[in-house]
């Protein structure tokens, strides 16, 4: 129990995070985050598009350096063929840190 109230923590963490930094392109409607499998999953409403997408990074590392953490995003896929390889041109292997409130609950 205290394992999903911690992941529903980071998963609103991660969801602000991601609505701040790419909310232009759209809404998410739902994410989720499975620690144990270190895989996230969210399901969004793009612009332009009639049906909801869903994006899932299937792994997922933490690293952290001092009193910061970086999420480093490992493989995708989505609903979208097309969304897929575009989510792995440009964020795969790349290194993100993470807010301080989620970051802290990761740790």
């Amino acid at each position: 129990m205290l394992g999903r109230m911690k992941a529903s923590a980071v998963a609103m963490a991660m969801k602000a995070f991601i609505s701040d930094r790419f909310g232009e392109y759209g809404e998410i409607e739902d994410l989720k985050v499975d620690l144990e499998a270190s895989r996230l999953t969210l399901r969004a409403m793009l612009r332009g598009e009639r049906q909801s997408v869903t994006v899932s990074v299937e792994h997922y590392e933490l690293q952290q350096e001092g009193a910061e953490v970086f999420i480093v995003l490992r493989g995708f896929s989505s609903s979208r063929e097309w969304l897929t390889l575009l989510l792995t041109k440009l964020f795969r292997d790349k290194r993100y840190k993470i807010p301080g409130a989620a970051a802290k609950m990761l740790k």
